[in-house]
Order: C-alpha cells, then structure tokens, then sequence
C-alpha cells in the first residue's frame, strides 16, 4: 500500500497528471473560508461511493457482462450519497461544502484503477488528499506573483497554469526512455 500512497501522491498525482480539480485547486487557494469541511465532506463521499460502487460493478455489472454502464450506475450511487452528506454537513454547520464533479471524477479513477474494494476506497482517499495538498503549492504560488508586483489576472493566471506545468515536467521527466540502460551502450 505505501507504493499506492506514494504513486498517487507524487509521481501520478491526480491534479498534475490527470488535470483533475486544478481550476478548482487555484479557485480555492484563493477563497477565504475554510477548506477543512470541503475535504471532509470529499473524503467521506470519495471513501463511501467508490467502495459501494466498485461492489456494484463488480457484482452485478460484470456478471451480466455490462461494464460499460458502469459510470452511470457510479452516478446514481453518487447523487444521493453526496446530497445526504451535504445536507448533514449544512443543517450541523451551517456552511455549505457543496463539491460535485472533482470528487465522482476522483471516483471513477479510483474504480478504474483498482483491483480490490481496500485499493479502490484507498486510492479514493489519496486522491482527494493529493487534491487538498496541491492547494497550499497553488496559493503560494499566488502569493509569490503578488509580491513581485503582478499586474493583471490574465498574466496571473499565465503564470500559475506555466509553473504547474513545470511542476508536472519535474514529476514526469525521470520516466524518459533515454535515462534507460539500455538506450546507450559503450
């Protein structure tokens, strides 16, 4: 399982690779209300959906040799599972932590990459961790174009989305062919 942890929280990072959230990563780095009922609300959503899905799929879907209807069953788990757990979270906090897409995307990558219901729940859960641990890199990044005097939103933008890039080429570039031992040969 740590090989799990450490594949989807550096290497194949769920923002950085997949591109899923990172609009919504730099949205909230930037909002000021607290983030901590958000990834609550996404972790139980994320860990409760995947696992009930990945046993619906896998117990009635692919005997019946329907997988490919996979994703529309994991959306008619999903929608109620995340409308209860909002409506808990609103009527206890009186805050709303409403997040829809980012957490069935983040779902459906944990089934599809799965091969057990404890690694499809597993990765569900590291996937929304990676999400809330982009955040801080985003919104310091923000800070850091603040300071040295950023001018526009546009260029702002421009300069998150080219340092993410970066990001990504860093993660990404030790897996070229050409840094294999077999590529040059003395």
């Amino acid at each position: 399982m740590f090989s799990v942890f450490f594949y989807y929280i550096s290497y194949a990072s769920i923002v950085l690779v997949y591109g899923i959230g990172m609009e919504r990563a730099v949205y909230l780095s930037g909002n000021k209300n607290p983030l901590w009922l958000k990834a609550i609300k996404m972790l139980i959503t994320a860990s409760s959906v995947s696992a009930l899905s990945y046993l619906f799929v896998n117990s009635l879907l692919v005997p019946a040799e329907l997988s490919e209807l996979y994703p529309f069953a994991v959306l008619l788990i999903f929608i109620p599972v995340s409308v209860f757990i909002e409506a808990i979270i609103r009527i206890t906090t009186k805050i709303s932590a409403v997040e829809f897409s980012i957490s069935l995307l983040f779902i459906f990558v944990a089934i599809t990459e799965s091969s057990s219901l404890a690694e499809c729940v597993f990765i569900a859960c590291i996937c929304v961790l990676s999400f809330f641990i982009f955040i801080p890199f985003v919104y310091s990044l923000c800070r850091k174009f603040d300071l040295y005097g950023g001018r526009t939103e546009c260029s702002r933008n421009n300069f998150i989305l080219a340092s993410i890039a970066i990001i990504m080429l860093i993660l990404l570039c030790w897996n070229v062919s050409w840094l294999n031992k077999g590529v040059f040969k003395w």
